[in-house]
């Protein structure tokens, strides 16, 4: 498929699961996807509200992607002034509708509508992922257009080798899909070193990725919240899920690359 093919199915996909996330944030779903979904998403919050906590209160941060907004608004009751973007009608729909206090726009992340130097902080949870290398590209280009000098970034990404064994699956339905002439949506897999090199290729003066989550617990999960369960809390009495050597951040369920400009 074509960049555009790829962003458009993207883009298709979050209009599908507008409900799913509304009510997740909600905390109106509690099925096992969701669950796990949480559970690793606030690891990758305990990140960002670190970074966070090095930015002066009122900067202006803009939130990539930013779904039902419910992050948005995470950020903004911090004290910033904050700015969301959202391709999705379905999500934009619902975050206009939960938080019209936040000046939310309708755009594409190669494509950001703001002007040059204007925000000092750019986040974007699980957008990234459905894009292709190309497009990863022109964010980051954007992402550094946009930012004011000393500005920073926190993206996350989809390991190629986390123990989750996404990548696996991935493939084998993309061909069950190819078989049945169905449509199957990208995922951009890459690892730390790759994003590393692309980062620093597109301009910014530093970049770091950090591993978290163990990938197992997710793949742990698929057997039942029990078993899940079970494994989580074993998991989680030997480590923090932290990870930053590169010999086991490849292998994180969640990988977060911070930037700056």
């Amino acid at each position: 498929m074509k960049t555009e093919q790829i962003r458009d199915l993207a883009i298709k996909r979050h209009n599908i699961d507008a409900n799913h996330f509304q009510d997740t944030y909600r905390g109106l779903n509690n099925s096992r996807k969701s669950k796990v979904f949480l559970y690793g998403r606030n690891m990758v919050l305990e990140e960002l509200d670190a970074l966070l906590k090095k930015i002066p209160v009122g900067s202006k941060i803009l939130d990539i992607g930013c779904g039902t907004a419910h992050l948005t608004n995470w950020i903004k009751e911090k004290g910033f002034q904050v700015y969301g973007l959202e391709p999705s009608k379905n999500m934009y729909n619902y975050a206009i509708q939960n938080f019209p206090d936040i000046e939310i726009k309708k755009g594409i992340s190669s494509e950001l509508p703001y002007p040059e130097n204007f925000f000092d902080m750019i986040v974007a949870f699980e957008v990234l992922r459905y894009l292709d290398k190309s497009e990863n590209i022109a964010t980051y280009k954007e992402i550094y257009r946009v930012l004011k000098p000393k500005g920073c970034f926190f993206v996350t990404q989809v390991n190629l080798f986390s123990t989750d064994f996404y990548f696996i699956f991935h493939k084998l339905k993309g061909a069950y899909c190819n078989f049945l002439n169905k449509t199957h949506h990208h995922c951009n897999f890459t690892t730390p070193s790759m994003q590393e090199k692309i980062v620093k290729k597109v301009g910014f003066s530093d970049v770091t990725t950090i591993g978290r989550m163990s990938g197992s617990i997710r793949f742990f999960y698929k057997f039942g919240n029990r078993v899940g369960d079970l494994y989580r809390k074993f998991f989680s009495k030997i480590t923090k899920q932290r990870f930053t050597k590169a010999s086991n951040k490849v292998f994180a369920g969640h990988l977060l690359v911070v930037g700056t400009k």
